[in-house]
């Protein structure tokens, strides 16, 4: 027997069957606890493939050990596939290497889903073989069913195979028990050819990552939670007085197309200041304040476009108070507002100034290195930190740090 090697069987079981069906936590070691935890499943669930997987674990284990000190072990997630899992994975397999400090080790799995720990295993040996237990009669089956499911978790083919049916679905249902089923179609195509430009152009990215931030954002715990309401608020208002702007009868469908693009470009543009503010009441709570200045420059930024695109609106339409003149006079007033607004923001950068928003901000030096942490504000001409090396006050002034993202840095002047 070569005893300089330890070699681990290892079967991961990622989404917990075991748990969930057997009642059997992990990590699971040695061949009659393994045989067991197997027996259990089975029982519980016969259709279930990890007791396969385990039996196969095992039966590897008896012909490994002929040449090798071995060991079997069985590995089990969170219930469900991702971070978490993979961590609890991570937290088992260190308490199996504990008491039997593997130098290789075998996989055995049922399936894809369960490869996504070979990262994990490699990273505290190598993988010396990897065997896949697969019940014959349903090896597509699986195979099938995990492609499915890869796929329904990838957030584009979510968005154009689930979200867009299933607003054109949620919108047949309100327009009919509204009893406006003739709009459906009208609806259906909006939607439709609005995600198609969404898509060509880019934006759907964008608008799904602004979407994102927002649903992060949103916490009843939050000062700042009225204004994220109000953005979710105010954007659908702004879709709806469009939907019933452009289905007014009286007017031309180019005139009632204008006022329905200059209404969503209204509310588009409050909705979208609303949110800055959220963010910058979030910035003041959390310590990052140093995110005001680009918040109100934005905000500013987003009026300007707005004030802009709708005096162009105007233009187009042959308002009687909107020329070429008109429309140059509004993009001066545009411009001048912009440059007063960029010299006001000068105030909000923090990046040099000291305030009672740095107590508690990690200190860096001038090399990149953790040096302590920002314990209060002297008079508001110096800032002091402890120094974690030598636990001592230490004094900056003015000009020797900088605020940068959120870490005070120290300057070549401030060592």
């Amino acid at each position: 027997m070569q005893e300089s090697r330890n070699i681990l069987v290892v079967n991961v079981d990622r989404d917990n069957d075991l748990g969930k069906k057997a009642g059997v936590d992990g990590p699971i070691i040695g061949k009659q606890d393994c045989m067991k935890a197997a027996a259990k499943l089975a029982l519980a669930d016969p259709t279930d493939s990890d007791s396969n997987s385990i039996f196969g674990a095992v039966a590897k284990f008896d012909e490994i050990k002929k040449n090798y000190n071995a060991q079997v072990a069985i590995l089990t997630g969170q219930g469900k596939t991702g971070f978490e899992s993979d961590h609890k994975i991570i937290e088992q397999l260190d308490k199996v290497l504990d008491k039997f400090p593997a130098t290789g080790f075998v996989l055995v799995t049922d399936g894809a889903e369960d490869d996504q720990v070979i990262p994990i295993l490699q990273g505290r040996a190598p993988i010396i073989s990897k065997e896949t237990i697969i019940v014959k009669q349903a090896s597509e089956v699986e195979s099938t069913y995990y492609t499915i499911k890869q796929a329904l978790n990838d957030p584009d083919f979510a968005r154009t195979f689930i979200l867009v049916p299933g607003i054109i679905v949620l919108l047949w249902g309100i327009l009919a028990f509204a009893d406006a089923e003739k709009l459906f179609f009208q609806s259906m195509l909006l939607i439709v050819g609005a995600y198609l430009v969404l898509k060509g152009t880019g934006l759907e990215h964008r608008i799904a990552g602004a979407v994102s931030t927002v649903a992060k954002s949103i916490s009843l715990q939050r000062v700042s939670f009225p204004f994220y309401l109000m953005t979710i608020l105010l954007f659908f208002i702004g879709i709806w007085a469009s939907f019933v702007e452009i289905n007014t009868s009286g007017r031309t469908l180019f005139l009632r197309a204008s006022t329905a693009m200059g209404q969503i470009l209204f509310f588009l543009a409050i909705s979208s200041i609303s949110f800055l503010v959220g963010k910058s009441v979030d910035a003041i709570q959390l310590k990052k304040a140093f995110h005001i200045r680009r918040y109100f420059v934005t905000g500013a930024a987003v009026f300007i476009l707005w004030f802009i695109l709708d005096a162009g609106r105007q233009v187009i339409v042959g308002e009687p108070h909107a020329d070429l003149g008109w429309f140059g006079m509004n993009v001066l007033i545009g411009f001048t507002f912009g440059l007063i607004t960029y010299k006001i923001s000068q105030v909000l950068d923090l990046r040099k100034k000291i305030t009672t928003l740095l107590i508690g901000l990690p200190v860096y030096s001038s090399d990149g290195k953790w040096i302590g942490e920002v314990e209060k504000i002297n008079r508001k001409d110096s800032i002091l930190y402890k120094n974690k090396q030598s636990n001592k006050l230490v004094k900056l002034t003015e000009g020797q740090f900088m605020l940068n993202e959120g870490k005070v840095q120290v300057t070549p002047q401030g060592k």
